[in-house]
């Protein structure tokens, strides 16, 4: 019988080191797995950051996926693509929504700063907005952590995200279990923004925004589990 193995993906702006603030200060059921992709240039679309992802992946398990923000498009992509290895998926300030046309030149403007500014330019202002309530000290500790990454990563993942798919419908229609936690005061992406489009298992995290790992890791955790033993 194959084994089972959580799979967390990190969201757009950070990088797998953002789970060793996380992880390790939870007990979890099996054992973890962080990719990393965010230095990566040579995926077009979300899809081929799945197919890439998960030929990196035992070949002889199951897995429990576990994205954050981007992280979550990414799973949705494994998920829709090789629904026979994943087990159920947890969307962790994520959405199925595609962008909208608005959200697009946001994009195209986000990939543009990059270029002409470079990643630490960036990096600094686009923190706070991902934080409903955290210490100034911590979005420094973040930002220079991450003002490093490879600008070219960035754009990469910027313009993948700008052209992704809607799976509204395969949401609401697959057999693969999903839950979705979400911030009550997430800038990015509103509960009601999930919850009209499906019933599935929603846990809302109050006065939390973007980063529920950081301003409610216990809870986060406490819900993760409780949906792998289901």
């Amino acid at each position: 019988m194959p084994a089972t193995q959580l799979v967390f993906l990190h969201g757009f702006g950070e990088d797998e080191r953002v789970w060793a603030d996380f992880l390790p200060f939870h007990t979890w059921p099996y054992p973890t797995i962080c990719p990393a992709y965010a230095e990566w240039t040579d995926c077009a679309t979300l899809a081929d950051y799945a197919r890439k992802i998960v030929s990196s992946l035992p070949l002889d398990s199951h897995f429990v996926l576990v994205g954050h923000s981007m992280g979550g498009y990414i799973a949705l992509e494994m998920a829709s693509q090789f629904p026979e290895r994943i087990q159920k998926v947890v969307m962790l300030h994520s959405t199925f929504v595609a962008d909208t046309e608005e959200k697009k030149i946001n994009r195209d403007r986000t990939a543009d700063l990059l270029e002409k500014k470079g990643s630490a330019f960036f990096i600094g202002p686009f923190l706070p907005n991902l934080f409903a309530t955290v210490s100034q000290e911590l979005i420094a500790t973040l930002a220079e952590r991450y003002r490093n990454l490879p600008a070219v990563g960035l754009i990469a993942a910027t313009k993948a995200m700008r052209d992704r798919s809607d799976f509204t419908t395969f949401v609401q229609t697959t057999d693969i279990p999903f839950l979705f936690i979400l911030g009550e005061q997430d800038a990015l992406i509103s509960p009601e923004s999930i919850t009209r489009f499906v019933k599935k298992s929603v846990v809302i995290l109050p006065n939390v925004g973007h980063q529920g790992t950081y301003e409610a890791p216990i809870a986060v955790a406490e819900a993760i589990n409780q949906f792998v033993h289901v």
